[in-house]
């Protein structure tokens, strides 16, 4: 028998917001803006990914930021060598793009206003979008990501870190993401009660909206 929810746990990308959509806006603003510096054409976002990619299994462990950090420095000394501060520029344009074409998607915000009257909520997180970029921050009690706790997903100890962190025994939190491994596996191995959260509505037993928590915590 499930014990009752005392706090909640959210991944953030695909799960609160829409990576997808602000990634490629993001990536095509770096890609410009590679161009534009070097007086050239701007770069393929493919090839910028191909190098991120290739710089990627070289660094396991990096965190993401990490990765594209250095995946931006590859590109630069592969196709601007002359230039090797525009890695830091590409960066800063690539995170200032992904910001501003950030969106929740449409249930969040009232659902998680609405639960953060009643629980401490929590982001954990492998990713680096920030919760100010969509005006949830005030909501949220913690921000659990690798860069400053030094664990990512699917260890199961990034879980323990945020139940510690709520100041709620593991077992009295529930994670709700995306990925079944990361979010499901790693958060119920750590002890967190954990639900997967599908849009598309293709997996069986998933949630298809934050609007579905209503229910499952009156269940609790």
């Amino acid at each position: 028998m499930p014990l009752p929810i005392a706090a909640l746990s959210f991944d953030g990308d695909d799960t609160l917001w829409d990576f997808r959509a602000s990634f490629e806006a993001a990536i095509a603003h770096a890609a410009a803006v590679f161009g534009r510096e070097t007086g050239g054409p701007p770069a393929d976002p493919a090839w910028l990914q191909q190098v991120r990619a290739e710089v990627a299994a070289d660094l396991p462990g990096a965190t993401l930021a990490e990765l594209r950090r250095a995946g931006f420095a590859e590109a630069v000394r592969r196709g601007a060598p002359a230039r090797p501060e525009l890695a830091a520029l590409l960066y800063e344009e690539f995170t200032a793009a992904r910001a501003a074409a950030t969106r929740l998607f449409p249930e969040v915000r009232g659902v998680l206003t609405a639960l953060a009257a009643e629980l401490p909520l929590a982001l954990t997180t492998n990713g680096n979008a920030e919760l100010a970029w969509t005006g949830l921050d005030p909501l949220f009690t913690a921000v659990v990501r690798p860069a400053e706790c030094g664990v990512q997903k699917p260890d199961p100890a990034i879980y323990l870190i945020t139940a510690e962190r709520l100041g709620t025994e593991p077992g009295r939190v529930l994670h709700v993401g995306d990925h079944p491994v990361e979010d499901v596996a790693a958060a119920r191995a750590a002890g967190l009660q954990a639900r997967l959260l599908d849009r598309t509505g293709h997996t069986p037993g998933a949630l298809t909206s934050l609007t579905d928590l209503a229910g499952l915590l009156v269940r609790a």
